[in-house]
């Protein structure tokens, strides 16, 4: 494998030796269940329904647009709208090593071209999961922490590259063209975190996994780029990196291609950043323990360093806002006893009560990390104090679905269902299923 990052990725997406194992099959096929359903809830959603309408009368073509029963449209369209709805109700998979959501891009990406080509279940399982390695790799290479910090969504940046390295995969390019796709990729990546609560948002996410699409097609058209674009002087490490050494960010992204490290990403069980999952938990665990929402005097929040980074701290006045806020959040919880699609209306986040407890949560990045990954640690304190003195503390160590507390087919099965109701498809919910569970024989039908 070359001593150079931009050829290493390419080799390795383009190698034809390579084969996913049954972890990784299981894998692919749960993000395309959790992506699917998560696209499918958010059909009336605000995001989703202004989005088709700037878009105006869709082209038709071999991709559909799911929610919009018998729509079909081109690949780019179809991975912009799919992406878009995947991550509209922040309801999607992270990955702890992007401090990010693979799978709303990937996942529309991988759909749009497999429909386009009639892609087999083991391309599409390989797509996949080498566009995850490749965000990995890149991730670590940029040194996340440092680029999350600094502003980027990391979901778009390396999202692109990403989407772009599935599309090649299942049009079969080889390792000279996916380096210009690669290339083309990293010059349509962005996204600012200042756009956290709003349509733009979810947006980040459809466009990287349209522009993906668009520069594999691209380069498998002769379109060129440099072929070192990744790591070369004024490459995408150095734009988006503040790593001075770019030979040593290299070879950090190089060890992921050798060690890919484990293959699981973390399901989502709230529709809200994850960010105040753990949080969410701790104060749940309290309910559950007896502590009423009417006895609380105040709430204390405490969270590793850098754990505060993707939220607002405003007053919530929307639905979006409400996902980022820390304070209503934990005052949901602890109000309603527990967390659902439902809690996220702009009604619910506005009533009185509740803006009144979240007013009295206070938050902190003060909890001890207990790794040394470079990325956001995911766990919390919370600390309850009610009216009578007593203190009452809760301590999350990873929200519930995450790679190290897994879900379980029920709770994920739960989860598809609630997003399948709440986008008016609940009739569907067996047959969307069953059609998309054997991903890695049958693949995308």
């Amino acid at each position: 494998m070359s001593a150079r990052l931009t050829p290493a990725l390419a080799e390795f997406v383009a190698d034809p030796a390579r084969h996913a194992t049954d972890e990784i099959a299981a894998l692919a096929t749960a993000a395309v269940l959790d992506t699917v359903g998560c696209a499918l809830a958010a059909t009336s959603e605000p995001a989703v329904t202004r989005l088709l309408d700037a878009l105006g009368p869709l082209p038709g073509g071999p991709c559909r647009v799911l929610g919009a029963k018998d729509t079909r449209t081109d690949e780019r369209t179809a991975a912009l709208v799919n992406g878009t709805a995947g991550h509209a109700l922040d309801f999607d998979d992270v990955d702890d090593a992007l401090t990010g959501h693979p799978s709303t891009v990937l996942v529309p990406a991988l759909l749009a071209v497999a429909e386009s080509v009639g892609a087999s279940g083991p391309d599409v399982v390989e797509a996949y999961w080498r566009g995850l390695v490749v965000e990995r790799a890149l991730a670590a290479g940029l040194g996340i922490g440092p680029h999350y910090a600094r502003g980027w969504h990391s979901t778009a940046t390396l999202g692109v590259p990403g989407a772009a390295a599935v599309a090649a995969v299942l049009l079969g390019l080889d390792a000279a063209t996916t380096r210009h796709a690669l290339g083309i990729a990293a010059s349509r990546a962005a996204g600012s975190r200042r756009n956290f609560g709003s349509m733009t948002k979810p947006l980040h996410a459809g466009t990287a996994a349209a522009d993906g699409v668009f520069a594999a097609r691209l380069a498998a058209a002769g379109f060129t780029a440099d072929a070192d674009q990744l790591d070369s002087p004024l490459g995408y490490l150095a734009l988006f990196s503040d790593q001075p050494d770019l030979t040593a960010a290299a070879d950090r992204a190089l060890g992921v291609l050798a060690d890919p490290g484990p293959a699981a990403v973390n399901v989502k069980l709230h529709a809200c950043c994850y960010a105040t999952h753990a949080p969410a938990d701790a104060a749940l665990d309290l309910v559950a323990a007896g502590v009423r929402a009417e006895d609380v005097e105040s709430v204390a929040v405490r969270v590793p360093p850098g754990g505060l980074r993707p939220l607002i701290t405003r007053p919530p006045a929307t639905e979006l806002e409400g996902k980022f806020s820390m304070g209503y959040v934990v005052a949901a919880c602890l109000s309603d006893g527990e967390l659902r699609l439902s809690s996220f209306t702009d009604e619910a986040v506005t009533r009185a009560g509740v803006a009144d407890l979240a007013a009295r949560v206070t938050s902190a990045e003060s909890l001890p990390p207990s790794g040394s990954g470079d990325g956001l640690e995911f766990s919390a304190e919370v600390v309850v104090r009610t009216r009578d003195g007593a203190a009452h503390t809760s301590h999350c160590p990873a929200p519930r679905g995450h790679a190290t507390r897994p879900a379980g087919t029920g709770a994920v099965r739960a989860k598809f269902d609630d997003c399948l109701a709440r986008g008016g498809h609940a009739a569907d919910a067996d047959a969307v299923w069953d059609s998309l569970s054997d991903l890695a024989r049958a693949g995308v039908r």
